[in-house]
């Protein structure tokens, strides 16, 4: 039985002060999800390009990796602006659980998710997920129930018009996917978890958000620094079959705030130098700039960050 992830992570310490020895840490989720392959291609570029030891360590999900980052147990994390935000001030899910001791290190990538279904399946939109079995639940994370409702709402459904299947995190929604157990999965454009659900499921494509009126102002209340984007066919984009809109926000790479500054700087020198090993590695990077890596989101940056982008 999995325990919530309140009860499981926040009964922990979150604060104290980052350990560096030799090696530096990432957090990470589990082995067949987007932000593992993303945090595998950070360790590759980082050790070619800038001689830098940086080991994944995986969590049941990102958040999860957070609080342990915050503790100062591991050295750097991954999650997206939106709940890296809340996280940093306290908001949301966070509130009285503020993770006061993370830094933003970089904008990473855009995020690009919808939904992915079986190619026999007769969902062709977000309305005829009415009352198809949909994961639900997602106990080991903040953010999956929260994500699929706002995408669910951009036809006016909710939670309550679909058949719930509970799944713990993310990985355990591929294996139910994948299984047949689900008519609905996920679909993060690019992703190295697309590519498996490609592998694994028949005709696997992806499913249209609506674009009409209203629909991007509607995500962006419940998701700020979110947007809709649409996606062409392409090499490397599984599930893609034809042009389709999709949710957009960014993910940031944040560190402790006492992360070593030669940690910060060689994994900063390694995105900077990096680009061409990182989209050859993982076709998540296609649309890394790192001319952008240094944006306001309200979460203050690690010192050594600040003075590499001051150069």
């Amino acid at each position: 039985m999995f325990r919530s992830l309140s009860s499981i992570v926040f009964s922990l310490v979150l604060s104290g002060s980052a350990v560096f020895s030799d090696t530096a840490t990432i957090a990470t989720t589990a082995e067949g999800t987007s932000l593992h392959y993303i945090a595998l291609a950070l360790t590759k570029t980082s050790d070619e390009v800038a001689g830098l030891d940086l080991r994944p360590r995986p969590y049941k999900s990102a958040g999860q990796g957070a609080v342990f980052v915050n503790k100062g147990e591991v050295d750097f994390g991954l999650h997206n602006v939106i709940i890296l935000r809340e996280a940093y001030l306290g908001q949301e899910f966070y509130e009285g659980k503020r993770l006061e001791n993370l830094r933003a290190v970089a904008r990473l990538i855009p995020f690009q998710v919808t939904f992915g279904v079986q190619g026999d399946s007769d969902i062709r939109t977000i309305a005829d997920m009415r009352g198809k079995r949909f994961p639900a639940g997602f106990d080991s994370t903040a953010f999956g129930e929260r994500l699929y409702d706002a995408l669910l709402g951009t036809a006016g459904l909710s939670y309550a018009d679909v058949d719930q299947v509970k799944v713990s995190d993310w990985a355990a929604l591929g294996k139910e996917f994948v299984r047949g157990n689900l008519d609905v999965g996920g679909l993060v454009v690019g992703s190295g978890s697309a590519a498996r659900y490609e592998q694994l499921v028949k005709g696997y494509r992806g499913i249209s958000l609506p674009d009409g009126p209203g629909v991007e102002a509607g995500l962006q209340e419940k998701f700020p620094s979110s947007r809709l984007a649409v996606v062409e066919p392409g090499e490397g984009l599984s599930g893609i079959l034809e042009p389709i809109t999709v949710l957009e926000y960014d993910y940031w790479l944040f560190a402790h705030k006492d992360t070593p500054d030669a940690a910060v700087t060689g994994l900063l020198q390694s995105l900077t130098e990096g680009k061409d090993e990182l989209i050859r590695i993982r076709k998540d990077f296609r649309d890394f700039d790192p001319e952008a890596m240094y944006q306001d989101i309200g979460v203050p940056f690690h010192p050594a960050a600040e003075a590499f982008y001051a150069k």
